[in-house]
Order: structure tokens, then sequence, then C-alpha cells
């Protein structure tokens, strides 16, 4: 039964998705073929992402199979990425899984920097692997989670290659694994680089933690903007972001336009902190 509820609901995903609205059916052959290949071969499969760049789709890999399904899978959220960066930019990728962002940054960074930091020992080898698959010689890799302290943290397992998520010293929890932790006041040397120009963050509910260890970056501004998950209301990491200059944005692909949005209306979604100090600049971009 469970394994036919995941079913139902990847083939609604795939049928709505906006992406597929013009190939809904081949799109349901893709997923059709996908299932027949994995359970056949048991292997992997190299699938096109963004220009000549590739990534590696596992059996069990959720992020990948999205991009055969879909494409781009954050569509507005991708495609502000792809619009905003410039070659001579530095990406920050903080939770980077098997570095669907990271490739997608790689396909305008060349000359700057990307650093792609992922701490399930999982999704961190098949970062690498996408890496050297792709050569991409800007991407500097980190294995290990952000948070508000230097030390180890306790990660607990999810299926597949799916975030995991923090658990504290004194919680139960069967599947969980010791990593080591940073901060990004320590990574930077409380010195980010002045080309940083966008952090994407996915770290399922820890992003206050990170942010409380990244406030000489947050001091700077530095990056104008941040791209980051608001789950179940988080008034906390909201005003953390607002007491720091920040302002939440959503972002259209259809009308490439910044829309400011309120807490209430975004629980759940990804969206943009930009520094108010940096709007005309992001929007000049955008522009261009």
């Amino acid at each position: 039964m469970t394994h036919n509820r995941f079913a139902i609901e990847t083939l609604n995903y795939i049928w709505n998705h906006p992406n597929c609205r013009q190939e809904q059916l081949q799109a349901i052959a893709r997923f059709i073929g996908w299932q027949f290949y994995k359970r056949l071969t048991h292997r992997s499969l190299d699938i096109p992402l963004v220009d000549d760049l590739k990534l590696r789709c596992y059996p069990d890999s959720a992020a990948a199979s999205a991009v055969l399904y879909c494409g781009l899978f954050d569509r507005n959220e991708m495609t502000f990425l792809l619009r905003y960066l410039r070659e001579e930019d530095a990406f920050l990728d903080l939770g980077a899984n098997i570095g669907v962002y990271t490739l997608l940054a790689a396909s305008k960074i060349d000359s700057g920097k990307i650093y792609s930091i992922e701490a399930l020992p999982k999704n961190y080898a098949r970062l690498q692997e996408n890496i050297a698959l792709n050569q991409l010689h800007q991407v500097t890799s980190y294995d290990s989670a952000i948070a508000d302290r230097v030390g180890t943290v306790r990660l607990e397992l999810a299926e597949g290659d799916c975030m995991p998520h923090l658990v504290e010293e004194t919680e139960i929890a069967e599947n969980a694994i010791a990593v080591p932790c940073e901060t990004l006041n320590h990574l930077f040397n409380n010195k980010p680089p002045s080309n940083l120009k966008l952090a994407k963050m996915d770290i399922e509910g820890a992003e206050l933690l990170a942010l409380k260890g990244a406030t000489s970056l947050l001091e700077q501004h530095c990056p104008p903007v941040w791209l980051v998950e608001i789950v179940y209301q988080d008034r906390e990491l909201v005003e953390w972001f607002e007491n720091y200059g920040y302002t939440l944005y959503e972002y259209s692909a259809e009308t490439h336009q910044l829309s400011p949005v309120s807490l209430g209306c975004v629980s759940g979604k990804n969206v943009l902190a930009i520094a108010t100090s940096a709007l005309e600049f992001v929007r000049h971009r955008l522009s261009r």
C-alpha cells in the first residue's frame, strides 16, 4: 500500500508540475521507464540537467528522479538562480544533497567559486561523483553540517538520499549518526568572499542554527540574497533575517518579477531573503 500511495503521489506531482504542462504524457512515460530500468538493472543513469551538465540518478535518488521527470523541479527558484548569477560570482550551496543546485550554479559560474556543503556521507559521496562527472573546477566541497557551533551533531537518516534531520543529544533515534559540524563564520574566517552573491540553504529545519553561526556574513549582507525554505510559520527565522536588514520575496519564473511576501503566505515554501540595501542591484541583474 505504501508503494502504491507513493506512486500515486508522484504521478500527481508530475501531472501538475508547471514544467510538464506541455508534455504530461512524456513525463509520465519517463516515470514508468525509470521504474522498469532501475528494477531490472539496479544501476544508476546519467541524465541531462542544463547545458552540457549531467546528473547521476541512482535508483533511490529523490532529487535526481525529480529532475528526470520534471527538469528544473524548483521552477521559480532555479530560474532565479540561472538569471541572477554571473560567471565571476561565488555561490554557497548549504545542504547540497547530491548537487543539483551546485551543478546549476556551475552552468553560470566559471571564474568565480562554488562552496558546496553536505553533511550526510551517502549524499556527499554522490555530490563528489557529480562534481567529478562534470569536471567542475570551480567547486569546493565540504562534508560537514552547518550549525551555531563547531563540533559534532547527530543526524537522523531519511530514506534514500532525502535530507536528514538534526536530533538532540537527549533524543532517542535508532538510525542517527554523528557528523562534524561547522559554522559559516569559522568556515570563512569571518571574512566571506566579496563576490558571494547567493546562498541556498536547505537543511531541514536547522536554518536558524546556521544563521546564528553566520553573523559575520549577515552583518556584511554577504551574500545579498539567501534562498531558504520557511517551515511551520517560523517567525524566529524570519525575524533573524529582518534584524539584519533582509526582507522576504518570491520570484515568478512566469513574469520574472520579485514580489514581497509575509510569513503567513510562505509557510512550507522556498523564499528569497534579500538585503534591502541590495534590492535594486538584484532587480537590475534580473532585468538584463
